[in-house]
């Protein structure tokens, strides 16, 4: 049997920071995650994710809603592989602190090498998808278009080399910086050019760059929008956001796959 290997990661949004979990939540069919702690493969279905050496990676806050399950399960709707998904995501991180030659780029790649080792006992490897969402400590330190498109550059070239990977893959950042509670000594304006920075970086990269695919801009319309954040933490989606994010990214996922 061939498995398709998805990785998720990025920051809070990826790492999950939802109100909770939702009201319908069963594993998903023909899809595993794969727990680094106890080097195994369980059925994907919320919660997803795990702490990892202290503050390198993070499970979902209070154990609540990820896009993973509702992406995996669009994915493998439209394509019928069989999938098994890696969570590998930090909340509050800038592009800088995964790097190689940091201790989470190490982690990381340590948990996704052990996933396909793992994979391999049970059956064969198709493709090796890397999913990004991340930005908003970044807009934040205002980091510009050009460093940023670097450094992901980099980060992208690294994993390729040491994972393998077939494409990576990006979720469009939303309106972080946007919102009042951010800097708000700082005008409106100013803070959203802080994340359309990053929007524009992200938007160009698969314009000169084929290994890079962007799979969805949906968050910028959904960080807008209040019904679609999580009341107890600002600038985060709420779980309906987040299947939607997810689903919305499946599909797109399926379609590159299906290419």
């Amino acid at each position: 049997m061939t498995y398709d290997i998805i990785v998720f990661g990025g920051q809070s949004n990826m790492q999950g920071q939802t109100e909770g979990l939702p009201e319908i939540n069963e594993p998903v069919d023909h899809a595993f995650e794969y727990k680094f702690l106890t080097d195994s493969l369980v059925p994907l279905v919320h919660p997803v994710g795990e702490t990892v050496r202290g503050d390198l990676l993070y499970a979902p806050v209070g154990g609540c809603t990820t896009l993973l399950p509702d992406c995996c399960r669009e994915y493998i709707r439209k394509t019928s592989r069989n999938v098994v998904a890696v969570h590998a995501a930090r909340g509050a991180t800038t592009i800088k602190e995964w790097l190689k030659g940091t201790e989470r780029y190490d982690c990381s790649c340590e948990k996704i090498l052990a996933c396909i080792r793992k994979v391999k006992e049970i059956g064969e490897i198709g493709k090796i998808y890397y999913l990004w969402l991340q930005g908003e400590s970044d807009a934040i330190e205002q980091t510009s278009t050009e460093e940023y498109m670097a450094l992901l550059t980099k980060y992208k070239n690294d994993l390729k080399n040491d994972i393998g990977i077939d494409k990576f893959c990006l979720i469009e950042v939303g309106y972080f910086c946007t919102m009042a509670w951010i800097v708000p000594e700082k005008t409106e304006e100013d803070r959203k050019s802080w994340d359309e920075a990053i929007m524009t970086a992200q938007e160009k990269l698969p314009e000169i760059d084929d290994d890079f695919v962007m799979l969805t801009q949906v968050c910028k319309n959904l960080s807008l929008n209040p019904k679609r954040l999580n009341p107890w933490a600002p600038g985060h989606y709420n779980t309906m956001a987040m299947q939607f994010i997810g689903r919305e990214s499946g599909a797109a996922l399926a379609e590159l796959r299906e290419q």
